[in-house]
């Protein structure tokens, strides 16, 4: 049951975020801009601030509001055609017009501004706006990095957070009436009376004032990245995994047409090149990585559809001999520099500087009766207790004919019954994984694997089409996963 519940949060993660927002925004805007609206209404410090630049500069309060509430619509438009912050955009919309319709609750606002008379001012404020927030990226066509509108994000969100703040002042703070407007200007009366706080409903107001301004800042964050360290045992297809998982990201982007581009590097599209040139019979094409080699492989992912975040997806293609010496490495007391191996040092300072670790489990060696070769995996865990962990089983495909052959479904059609398959077999058969899986708080081992077929000498040979390409299971979802 409490996998089932895990199950469907994970899937409708976004769409119940997406309710949340919307109720917070819509409900919260109309309570809180009314507050507001009556402080502005009794205000005894920034409205006459605000009146006595009339003399000055001949702008009235009307066309003062017209020209702010201008670039607010502009900052708005392009926030909203962010890609990356389009429904928060959306959202945002909804809150305007709630906290609009809480202004004219009270005859505030929309009642008191000739918009038909004030447009120059409108739209000039709508003008700088647009330029303000956006800078160059206006009148940008195409470069190689998404489209942001990240200057329109902070300066609304520092926009409405000193409206909030300034207003909420204004209503429990009681100011002497030591300002005063004039034919000349804004004079300074002295009247010897101090300061007053009125506390009814302080703590309510401030409460409505916080959770509307830490939903915006949630709003406009961009860089909520995430970085993944791929760590497995000799041949358990640590090359193989990154391939895969890098083709399901291409695939999410295709079908999503984001202008976010993945930036993968020269070590994995090198791997992907050889990967996707061979033919139906040249089997994996893509050998056991060598002790002296170290490839950088690595992409960026753009996360979600409602509410998408960047992340930094970084794996080490390294010799799987290596993993033995890691334990000792990160517990060194003598600090990196201290490490002659420079593979060991590039892979302790990998695991220290990422989110999120990703332990393969060898379907292979498990089929084979072979030990998993996973226990420095504990010694891992033990020396970075604050990383999140992802269990992964890699060439799934042994488990996926004996699902079959037990449970008389297809692993690819019903996959959650798989996962749920693999998962109970590991646990119940191997000590070694059973541990592993309390040892990460009960962490769901994940399956993934390569449509494959047995050559005349009974291997296991990856299943290709006439276009050399290989059909994979279990990718997709774990892309899905980590984001």
């Amino acid at each position: 049951m409490l996998s089932t519940i895990q199950n469907v949060s994970e899937e409708h993660n976004e769409k119940l975020l997406l309710i949340a927002y919307f109720l917070v925004v819509a409900v919260v805007a109309a309570q809180l801009f009314q507050t507001l609206g009556e402080a502005w209404r009794n205000s005894q410090l920034f409205g006459p601030v605000i009146r006595a630049f009339d003399p000055f500069v001949s702008i009235d309060l009307e066309q003062f509001a017209a020209f702010w509430f201008g670039v607010y619509l502009g900052l708005l438009s392009l926030f909203t055609l962010d890609p990356k912050k389009r429904w928060q955009g959306v959202l945002l919309g909804f809150g305007t017009f709630s906290a609009l319709f809480g202004l004219l609750s009270i005859g505030l606002f929309i009642p008191n501004i000739d918009f038909a008379d004030n447009i120059t001012f409108l739209l000039g404020g709508g003008l700088l706006g647009a330029v303000v927030g956006g800078g160059r990226n206006i009148m940008r066509i195409q470069t190689a990095e998404p489209l942001e509108f990240r200057r329109a994000a902070v300066f609304l969100f520092y926009l409405i957070s000193g409206i909030i703040v300034l207003g909420l002042l204004e209503y429990h703070v009681v100011f002497p009436e030591f300002l005063q407007v004039t034919g000349d200007g804004l004079a300074v009366v002295s009247t010897g009376a101090d300061l007053d706080v009125t506390t009814d409903g302080l703590l309510f107001n401030a409460i409505l004032g916080g959770v509307f301004v830490v939903t915006l800042k949630q709003f406009i964050e961009y860089d909520a990245e995430e970085s993944f360290f791929v760590l497995g045992p000799y041949q358990s297809g640590k090359s193989l995994f990154v391939i895969g998982l890098y083709n399901a990201a291409l695939n999410h982007v295709e079908g999503r047409n984001t202008e976010a581009p993945l930036q993968p590097s020269s070590d994995l599209m090198d791997l992907v090149s050889e990967f996707d040139s061979a033919g139906r019979d040249d089997g994996w094409k893509i050998g056991a990585t060598q002790a002296t080699d170290l490839k950088n492989l690595e992409f960026k992912y753009l996360s979600g559809r409602l509410f998408p975040k960047n992340l930094q997806i970084t794996s080490k293609d390294y010799a799987g001999e290596y993993l033995e010496d890691l334990p000792d490495a990160l517990t060194f007391e003598g600090g990196e520099e201290g490490i002659d191996d420079s593979t060991v040092q590039v892979l302790s300072n990998g695991i220290e500087s990422s989110d999120t670790l990703i332990f393969l489990i060898d379907a292979g060696r498990y089929f084979n009766d072979e030990p998993l070769e996973i226990n420095q995996y504990f010694d891992i865990l033990a020396a970075t207790s604050d990383k999140d962990v992802i269990l992964v089983v890699t060439k799934a495909d042994l488990f996926a004919e004996q699902f079959k052959q037990d449970e008389h479904l297809e692993a690819h059609r019903e996959f959650e019954e798989f996962r749920e398959y693999v998962n109970r077999e590991l646990v119940k058969n191997d000590q070694a994984a059973k541990t592993l899986v309390q040892d990460t708080g009960g962490s769901e081992i994940h399956p993934v694997y390569y449509q494959t077929t047995e050559d005349d000498r009974g291997e296991r040979v990856p299943l290709r089409n006439q276009n050399g390409r290989v059909e994979t299971v279990g990718f997709e979802r774990l892309i899905e996963k980590l984001g």
